[in-house]
C-alpha cells in the first residue's frame, strides 16, 4: 500500500476538533458520516445522533442510520437539528447548492452546519470528485442559501501544501515517502516556516473549515 502524508489528517483533525468543541450540540446529523471518523469528537455533545451517506460509499455503510444522495434535497424533517457535520463530503457534490439550501431547510433556528472541505489537495474518492472551494466560492454558497457565515478558518498554509505534495507524490516509495515526511515534518516546527506559513494561510491553504448558522 502506498505511504501518504498524515499532515493532512493530523492538521484537518485538529481544526475540525475546535469547531465541533466550540459549535455542536443537540440533535446532530453526520452527513456523508463514512465510518463516523469523528463521532468521538461530537458524540458527547449530542442528544441524538443521526448518520448519512450514501449506498455506494465506498467507506461502507456499518455505521449509517440513513441513505441519502446529498446532491438531492434531503429527506429529513424540517427545522429538527441543531447540527449538520459535512466533513470532507462537498467537494464530492456536483449540487452543493441544493446541499446548503437542504441544510437551512432541516435546522432548526439558531442550528449550526459545520463543514470541512479541502482545497490545495489531490483527486481522491475519484470519479467523484467534483470541486475545491475559494473561502469565496463558500461564502457564496452559504449566504445564497440563506444562511449566516459564523467562521471560516483556512487551514495551514504553504510550507504544509508542499509537505503534503511532496510525500503523496512518491508514495509508491513508502520508504523513501517516510524519510522525506519525517523530513518536512520537523522543518515545520522551525519559526521561520511558521510564520511562513501564516503567512500564506489566506492565498495557499490545505483546506477549509466553515461554520454557518441558521438566524
Amino acid at each position: 500500500m502506498p505511504f501518504t502524508s498524515r499532515l493532512m489528517a493530523d492538521l484537518i483533525a485538529t481544526a475540525y476538533h475546535e469547531m465541533i468543541q466550540a459549535h455542536a450540540s443537540g440533535r446532530i446529523a453526520d452527513l456523508g458520516c463514512g465510518r463516523v471518523p469523528l463521532y468521538g469528537m461530537y458524540a458527547d455533545h449530542a442528544s441524538e445522533v443521526i448518520c448519512v451517506d450514501w449506498p455506494s460509499s465506498a467507506h461502507g455503510s456499518e455505521f449509517v442510520d440513513k441513505f441519502a444522495d446529498l446532491n438531492l434535497p434531503l429527506d429529513l424533517e424540517p427545522d429538527s437539528f441543531d447540527t449538520l457535520i459535512a466533513t470532507d463530503v462537498i467537494e464530492h457534490l456536483h449540487s452543493p447548492s441544493t446541499f446548503f439550501s437542504s441544510a437551512k431547510r432541516v435546522l432548526r433556528p439558531g442550528g449550526k452546519l459545520i463543514v470541512g472541505v479541502p482545497f490545495l489537495y489531490w483527486i481522491h474518492e475519484a470519479p467523484h470528485d467534483y470541486h475545491r472551494y475559494t473561502r469565496f466560492a463558500l461564502e457564496k454558497l452559504t449566504t445564497d442559501a440563506g444562511l449566516k457565515v459564523l467562521s471560516l478558518e483556512p487551514i495551514g498554509g504553504a510550507p504544509e501544501v508542499l509537505s503534503d505534495i511532496i510525500v503523496k507524490a512518491i508514495s509508491i516509495r513508502p520508504t523513501l515517502a517516510k524519510l522525506i515526511y519525517a523530513i518536512t515534518r520537523a522543518s515545520l516546527r522551525a519559526k521561520t516556516v511558521r510564520k511562513l506559513s501564516q503567512a500564506t494561510r489566506d492565498t495557499m491553504p490545505l483546506g477549509y473549515v466553515l461554520v454557518a448558522a441558521k438566524l
